[in-house]
């Protein structure tokens, strides 16, 4: 890291105060004690919230309805999260750890993924499967593809994606499957598509089934997060929920060297003294800041209009902000510009929705409709419909609580504003019954029982599309800023080379950089996976684009 100071810690002298109580500083508290050697009790997380999780939590029964705010894909090329979750036991079987669950279940389940429905057409004689044999790109299409592909990422700057494409390409099988699997949209960052291009190379021949998408056994809430925060608890690591850190000290001089952390914890404000051989981790951001979640009877609650959101920021987007602010902090440089991730709202908000069903007819139908080969389905997009929306049928059950006559589906809306297509409002003002009344009619499935024995839980997300918005070099920080004696930078909001945001990976990569570097052991992260180095790679994925 050009321009860091490189400093060898004694881990027995050492103190680490992580500030958020995500996977970035669950994982960086997992190599702090077994690379790192810093006693449990001397690592310290402070998150807002009661339960640790931020983006990945997960909550709900199967009375009231369950509610996750995303699913995430793994990859097999996720190296640093999957070197993580090799150090933790699996809370369903404590002979294994969470990485041997995960493999196990995927290799028990070779078919998983195996859907004929990738994308379906919305006609007059009903729902209609739509061949994807061929990703439908033209001769242009693919050429612009290429380019991209192939240009320097400093030149494409700040660009968005439309500006290096016709309108065509956005009508295409490919952007449309492409699209709704990582959630980007035409405005997004022409450097993130780009990377992300790079990234998921291997993934062209298969984005047609999404056959060969790992998955975890249950939702990610209690599949990563609960048995990452038993393991820590467990060693001993010191947990402070519901302690905001609002304020961050630091020693005077060119240096970046924290000296205090102050803080609330229900109404009372505390400080906390850092010592320069101790270290702090700051999580930057949150996509899932201000979600808003309604009910079967209730919309989510309106947005608050922008400027509002402006003067008045959620409170972790007011922290950065006020790291970032040079009246506040004379190191502001080094903290990027958090105003180019929260200031854009209508381009960054989307809606996901959890369903929540006793009526396995339902089911039954759409897992025989869509031809899936085990009852799963990892994603079925629906590219007629306005508000792009795509459902995704997990394997269940999904819950650890949850009954076996219960089951979950999982969906979401690219475009919450638009209006659909047989429920006359835009997504962001339905109820939950509403949102699953215009996807019984997409799928051209009766409305009754299912609308009575179902519990659809919507929420909506004005900064969940945030990491892939514009940005210019310097919004983002570095992970260790230079300068930085005891301070590292976490989170999808931070700079790192090659690897692509929105995803567990790039947060624990991040947290891996951070503790290594910091306290000076001799170790990298893997490396992040080049497919587009592969010769066998770069011919199957320049086949499936010429077909």
């Amino acid at each position: 890291m050009n321009g860091t100071i490189h400093t060898v810690r004694r881990p027995e002298g050492t103190n680490v105060y992580l500030v958020g109580g995500g996977i970035a500083s669950l994982a960086a508290a997992v190599h702090l004690h077994h690379d790192a050697h810093v006693p449990a009790h001397q690592i310290h997380l402070i998150e807002a919230s009661p339960v640790p999780g931020g983006s990945m939590g997960g909550a709900g029964d199967w009375r009231k309805g369950y509610a996750v705010r995303a699913a995430r894909k793994l990859n097999f090329t996720y190296n640093c999260l999957y070197d993580t979750l090799s150090r933790v036991s699996s809370i369903r079987d404590p002979s294994k750890t969470v990485l041997d669950e995960i493999v196990s279940f995927n290799k028990g389940h070779d078919e998983l993924g195996e859907c004929r429905a990738r994308l379906v057409a919305t006609t007059p004689t009903g729902p209609e499967i739509v061949d994807v044999k061929s990703i439908g790109l033209s001769t242009t299409d693919r050429l612009d593809i290429l380019g991209l592909v192939l240009e320097a990422e400093e030149n494409v700057a700040s660009d968005e994606i439309q500006a290096h494409f016709k309108p065509e390409f956005f009508e295409s099988k490919f952007w449309d499957m492409w699209s709704s699997m990582y959630g980007f949209q035409p405005w997004h960052s022409a450097v993130e598509f780009r990377r992300y291009l790079h990234r998921f190379l291997h993934e062209f021949p298969h984005i047609s089934t999404l056959a060969g998408i790992e998955h975890t056994p249950m939702n990610d809430y209690e599949c990563v997060i609960v048995p990452l925060e038993a393991h820590l608890k467990e060693l001993g690591v010191d947990f402070q929920y519901e302690t905001a850190v609002t304020s961050v000290a630091f020693r005077p001089g060119n240096d970046i060297c924290v000296s205090a952390l102050h803080s609330t914890h229900k109404g009372n404000e505390t400080t906390v003294d850092i010592l320069p051989s101790d270290i702090v981790l700051i999580t930057l951001g949150s996509s899932t800041a201000n979600s808003r979640v309604g009910d079967n009877k209730r919309p989510p609650p309106p947005l608050p209009a922008q400027d509002a959101l402006m003067e008045n920021p959620d409170p972790v987007w007011k922290f950065w902000t006020s790291l970032a602010d040079p009246a506040a902090n004379p190191h502001a440089e080094a903290f990027g510009h958090p105003k180019t991730f929260y200031s854009r709202i209508s381009k960054s908000s989307w809606l996901s929705f959890t369903v929540t069903l006793i009526d396995a007819d339902f089911l039954d139908n759409l897992r025989e409709w869509s031809r899936s080969s085990d009852g799963s389905c990892p994603l079925i997009t629906f590219r007629d419909s306005p508000w792009m929306m795509s459902i995704t049928i997990p394997h269940q059950p999904y819950f650890l609580n949850q009954p076996d006559n219960v089951h979950v589906l999982w969906g979401y809306g690219l475009y919450p504003d638009q209006e659909g297509t047989f429920v006359k409002k835009p997504m962001m003002e339905c109820t939950g019954e509403e949102i699953l009344t215009e996807l019984l009619h997409h799928l051209d499935l009766p409305i009754h029982p299912t609308l009575e024995q179902s519990t659809t839980i919507p929420c909506l997300m004005p900064y969940i599309g945030s990491p892939y918005l514009t940005r210019e070099a310097g919004d983002r920080p570095q992970v260790v800023p230079r300068g930085s004696r005891n301070l590292g930078l976490l989170g999808q909001y931070v700079e790192m080379e090659r690897d692509v945001t929105f995803t567990m990976e790039y947060s624990v990569r991040a947290a891996q950089t951070a503790v290594y570097h910091l306290m000076g052991v001799d170790k990298e992260p893997p490396p992040v996976h080049r497919g587009d180095q592969s010769v066998q790679t770069l011919g199957e994925a320049l086949m499936a684009i010429m077909s």
